[in-house]
């Protein structure tokens, strides 16, 4: 894919404030005559839906905030962004929109634990587009670092993760997954990230390992906190709440106008 301009392309995300969404950094990037350009705006998040191109709530982002040691050319680690919101995220706490739960630094996934990974990917990588039905989820297994390390060079000990089925394959994240969240017992504990091909018996799909980047997150957000303006008889305007990403996690739906996408 590379050097194509494609019409748009998606990416998934999680929920952390009515203004922040955690995902992927490769998904802000693309590459145009073998330069890399980030992607800081046309991008636009939907919440509140379960379909990538219909219902819920639009929001366009003013802010893109890339890991600072990520390098889209040179290496896969440290895939991990956040986006500021334009707007409020008006049906926040709702039945179809909440905050994420993240986990505190330096928790751990017991190996062969089962985890699910959630996003509107495609199902095989002869399909050409993401799922038109609507979001899925894939139960997986979490594979030790070491059997991960043996199968990826570039494997990050202390930053990736992996999950899969080995052994048995047909199932785990593909293109258009990037960013969405591994989950496991309601923590979002992954963001996909790459791996070779989709539900691959002898290679899972890799993750960003979140409990790494549990501080760096909590940081970006409190440094890049957004004035809400509630509709209150007396206008009160309060900051959005860092706390408010300990609760149970909903996908976001992240469509990046004019982006050429290359890993998962």
């Amino acid at each position: 894919m590379r050097g194509q301009r494609l019409l748009g392309g998606y990416c998934g995300g999680v929920i952390l404030t009515q203004h922040h969404v955690l995902t992927a950094a490769h998904c802000l990037f693309r590459i145009i005559n073998d330069t890399t350009i980030l992607r800081a705006s046309k991008v636009v998040i939907r919440v509140g839906s379960t379909y990538n191109d219909r219902g819920g709530s639009k929001h366009e982002t003013s802010k893109t905030l890339v890991h600072e040691d990520y390098k889209y050319s040179e290496s896969k680690d440290n895939d991990v962004a956040v986006l500021v919101l334009s707007t409020s995220v008006s049906n926040y706490r709702s039945s179809s929109v909440q905050p994420a739960v993240i986990p505190p630094g330096g928790y751990v996934v017991p190996d062969n634990a089962s985890v699910v990974a959630v996003g509107w990917g495609r199902t095989n990588m002869k399909c050409i587009k993401s799922s038109p039905i609507g979001l899925r989820l894939v139960g997986l297994r979490k594979v030790d670092r070491d059997t991960c390390a043996a199968r990826y060079p570039r494997f990050s000990y202390n930053n990736m993760l992996c999950a899969g089925l080995l052994g048995v394959g047909g199932a785990g994240t593909c293109k258009g997954d990037s960013g969405g969240p591994l989950v496991y017992n309601g923590v979002v504990v992954g963001v996909t990230s790459w791996g070779a091909g989709c539900g691959n018996p002898s290679y899972p799909g890799v993750y960003a390992r979140v409990a790494s980047y549990t501080t760096w997150i909590t940081s970006t957000l409190r440094q890049n906190q957004v004035e809400v303006v509630h509709k209150l008889s007396h206008n009160t305007a309060v900051a959005a709440d860092v706390s408010s990403m300990m609760l149970l996690a909903f996908v976001t739906s992240i469509w990046i106008m004019y982006s050429e996408i290359i890993y998962f």
